[in-house]
């Protein structure tokens, strides 16, 4: 099969780690996250914000594994 684009809208760990096999495979996928709303404190998928941190507050090591590899764009 020729590699090729996978639009994603995931969290937790269920089609994070099914995509994750298309990154191995050289797909390319993009991974919709949500933008804060009024109210809420914190963007994106909740696993940014657990384990240690890594690089910066948004990659944390329970979220950088099996998102290695993949884009990352926020939508509202």
């Amino acid at each position: 099969m020729k590699p090729g684009v996978i639009l994603s809208m995931e969290q937790a760990l269920s089609l994070t780690s099914a995509t994750l096999r298309f990154v191995h495979l050289g797909w390319r996928v993009i991974k919709i996250e949500a933008t804060p709303q009024p109210g809420e404190a914190l963007p994106g998928d909740p696993n940014r914000y657990i384990g240690s941190l890594v690089a910066d507050e948004g990659r944390r090591s329970y979220f950088v594994a099996p998102n290695v590899g993949k884009d990352s764009h926020a939508q509202s």
